[in-house]
């Protein structure tokens, strides 16, 4: 589906079913088949008394049973047990405290799961390393696995852009601006050569990380507004326009150093100053930008370069678009193919047989080409726009960029979710704010969304209980029709995909495509028929895990996703449990596996020819970019997701496991059975790109996915919406009258002001202000957490107690 189908088909549908559905139609249409729990005799699961028990209690217990071991065998035979590398019961040992509190107890006992915020470490590592401490038996979730895929891919595409997309794009940049240097031109085709220039001289100045002195008359205002990372108007290519400059503020993991910081800024400037060369408010205005385009066009062709930025552009698009439709812009490779040798010849800064009405003629020709191929037909405002009176939404220009951002399904979901996109019963209604749950249920197809968003819909301010849950611009307005319509198409997208063989999806799919796939897999009901897997507040879970998981891809792919603008001790596991998702799993070696064609393929067309001494590798003064360790990598954690896919089919089917298997299952941190500090020996380490001492870092992030634009029509002040990934909580599970612990997400909703856009470090100084979602705190999640000096200070000694402090080092 291209991206003119994926508006068309999003029309067509709202057509077809009309605009005066009702939230009660939502429920009816997609109801959440979820079964009632029953409650769980707690007292009665197999390792209740493990968790329930007092660590000081149990210490002193085995203490006791050491000593009758040494009186009845002696003290060699003990001595030679807590020497020896392998589990014995006399080994264990009990460091963490993993009692619940009553309240928590009871969501466990009506629920089958429950997350402590109480019990919150700086990684998941930490937990499980804990859990491995304390003999407990595990639960591998899903979202500790997601994690570390995000960890690998954001350390891989940092290493990639540093070491290959910056130097590539600094060398474009030189031989373009090199190449205009030694253009002459006059006329109408002088102004747009000076444009040109000022463009690129730009993000040469951007990606050098100063502003030349040569460049500062031309060059000084703009470099201001990119400090003062305000909206305002200011003049591109000879035109006003509005500009939001906050976009310019590097984020996610831009932000941790000085190279992707000038890189960030480089690639936004030629991501989101785009040419507007058809469908603008001045015809004029118009054919000059499109001018501009072909010149810089040119000027690639001239310097040899327009092959590179076609490599450049297809390795992002490999990395990051959605739906295989690349870029939401013309690209200067499809617009190089549209402009016939002729015209090229007679558009170019060394014709001289043309006048300028002449010049204007192939324009409008080459105009008229474009709007009618449909290309560079916008289908997300990547920009602040002026409100459309009418009854028709309001249209983009035809945009032609650089390196344009990418088509991402959630950007075009929060596009056409909010004003002046949102219909009911004919009337455009003024919701300004999306939210994540509107991707949860378009995107990720979780039903129990549904339940959520139309109690929101029916929501008003003075009937919600706690005035943050209730969200002006966002809450208590219908939009139901949407909502289905875009169910629809995007079911219909991934439907096709699914229907594909294997191979082929793996060959055509970008990596954040793959990425959503595995996250439309927990959406699907688990062929585990134990009942703790089909409640509703499982499904609510796992509604958690897709937000918190697309939150990281998000954050992981800021810089090229548009977005859209409103209008040591011996020891082992007890035993051990995979989250029941098959599909997943093999979704998520589906990923790795296309991740590993894609550096062997796309983007290895970026990287210099192999040195025989030292092997495939990019150079550049960062140092140099490994492609046998990527490759390496994702082939090894491609192995591990099949462990998984297994195991989880054999726990389904209630097989038992293979040696090989239990052995699996209990090295999830360490695969030595000795004392000492962790030495991220286990399966779960390995899936850091990094480092194995990766998995053991703290990882708090915030992505801005959604701009809402001022209105004073609407009395709306604006706001900038993000979301937010906390540190993991211990999440406890029942499984067939048997209790295990894993770590899960914690996920964050909220909004900003206009222009506050929040880094990660910003985002974790405001962590202990903000409450999770309210649909999750009525579901899985346990009460408020505890601050841990009062809990010390407050409760008696024997009260549960938990410190959120790594033990890892």
């Amino acid at each position: 589906m291209g991206g003119g189908d994926v508006g068309a088909a999003f029309t067509a549908t709202l057509k077809r079913i009309g605009t005066a559905l009702t939230s009660e139609d939502l429920l009816k249409l997609y109801p959440t088949d979820a079964e009632a729990s029953e409650p769980i005799a707690l007292e009665e699961c197999k390792f209740f008394d493990l968790f329930d028990a007092d660590p000081a209690e149990a210490r002193q217990q085995q203490q006791l049973e050491r000593e009758r071991a040494q009186e009845n065998h002696g003290a060699e035979y003990v001595e030679d047990v807590m020497m020896s590398m392998y589990h014995h019961p006399l080994k264990k040992s009990r460091a963490f405290d993993f009692r619940l509190e009553p309240t928590e107890k009871a969501q466990l006992v009506a629920n089958g799961v429950v997350a402590s915020q109480r019990m919150h470490a700086e990684s998941f590592a930490e937990v499980y390393y804990r859990l491995y401490t304390d003999d407990m038996p595990v639960f591998v979730t899903t979202d500790s696995v997601l994690h570390a895929w995000h960890r690998s891919f954001d350390g891989f595409l940092m290493d990639f852009e540093a070491k290959v997309l910056s130097p590539a794009l600094k060398k474009v940049l030189g031989d373009a601006l090199f190449a205009l240097a030694a253009s002459k031109s006059d006329g109408s085709t002088s102004k747009a050569v000076v444009d040109v220039e000022l463009f690129l001289a730009m993000a040469l100045n951007l990606l050098r990380g100063d502003l030349r002195p040569k460049d500062a008359e031309k060059l000084g205002k703009l470099w201001s507004a990119i400090e003062a990372g305000a909206t305002m108007y200011t003049e591109l290519f000879s035109a006003q326009r509005v500009v939001d400059f906050s976009q310019f503020k590097p984020r996610g993991h831009y932000a941790k150093s000085e190279e992707l910081k000038r890189y960030f800024r480089a690639m936004m400037w030629l991501g989101t100053v785009d040419f507007r060369i058809a469908g603008g408010r001045d015809q004029a205005e118009d054919l000059h930008q499109l001018q501009c385009a072909v010149l810089l066009v040119q000027f690639l062709q001239g310097a040899k370069s327009l092959d590179a930025v076609t490599r450049i552009d297809s390795a992002i698009s490999s990395l990051m678009a959605d739906g295989g439709l690349g870029a939401d812009s013309l690209s200067p490779g499809q617009l190089a193919r549209l402009v016939s040798p002729e015209m090229m010849s007679r558009l170019s800064v060394s014709a001289t047989s043309d006048s300028d009405d002449e010049i204007q003629k192939l324009l409008v020709e080459l105009q008229q080409q474009i709007v009618q191929k449909g290309l560079g037909s916008q289908l997300i405002s990547g920009h602040p726009l002026m409100e459309n009176p009418s009854a028709s939404p309001t249209n983009p220009p035809t945009s032609f960029a650089l390196f344009g951002q990418r088509f991402v399904w959630s950007a075009f979901i929060f596009s056409r979710l909010v004003y002046d996109h949102v219909l009911h019963e004919g009337a455009k209604q003024k919701r300004r704010i999306p939210s994540a749950v509107d991707v949860a249920f378009t995107l990720f197809g979780n039903n129990v969304a549904a339940g959520e968003l139309a109690d929101r819909m029916e929501a008003q301010a003075s009937t919600v209980t706690g005035t943050e849950d209730f969200v002006a611009f966002r809450d208590g307005i219908p939009m139901t029709s949407n909502l289905v319509a875009l169910r629809q198409v995007i079911d219909q997208e991934f439907d096709d995909d699914d229907a594909k063989s294997e191979s082929a999806g793996e060959a055509e799919a970008s990596i954040s495509s793959l990425w959503l796939r595995a996250l439309r897999a927990l959406s699907k009901p688990s062929p585990n028929a134990a009942r703790a897997f089909h409640s509703g507040v499982w499904k609510q879970r796992q509604m958690n895990t897709q937000l918190a998981s697309f939150t990281q891809l998000r954050h992981d792919s800021v810089l090229y996703s548009k977005q859209g603008y409103s209008s040591m001790t011996l020891c082992e596991y007890a035993d051990g449990m995979v989250d029941p998702y098959p599909l997943f799993w093999r979704r998520m070696r589906e990923l790795a596996q296309r991740m590993t064609n894609l550096i062997g393929d796309v983007l290895n067309s970026l990287v210099e020819p192999p040195d025989p001494n030292l092997g495939w590798r990019a150079k550049s003064a960062s140092g140099s970019f490994h492609m046998a360790k990527a490759i390496r990598f994702f082939d090894e954690f491609a192995s591990v997701m099949t462990s998984l896919e297994e195991i989880a089919v054999c726990q389904a089917e209630s097989r038992p496991l293979s040696d090989p298997q239990v052995a699996f299952v209990k090295t999830v941190m360490e695969e030595r059975f000795g004392s000492g500090s962790t030495q991220y020996s286990g399966w779960y380490p390995s899936l850091f790109y990094d480092s194995r001492e990766d998995s053991g870092k703290r990882d708090v992030l915030v992505v801005d996915v959604h701009t809402d634009s001022p209105s004073v029509e609407h009395g709306d002040p604006g706001g900038v919406l993000h979301l937010g990934v906390g540190d993991p909580l211990v999440g406890f599970f029942v499984v067939n009258n048997v209790m295990y612990a894993g770590p899960v997400f914690s996920s964050y909703e909220f909004v900003t002001p206009i222009d506050a856009r929040l880094t990660d470090d910003e985002f974790q100084e405001r962590l202990p202000t903000i409450r999770a979602p309210h649909w999750a705190r009525r579901s899985y999640l346990s009460s408020e957490p505890i601050n841990d000096e009062f809990q010390a200070e407050a409760l008696a000694p024997s009260a549960p107690r938990w410190s959120s402090s790594s033990c890892l080092r």
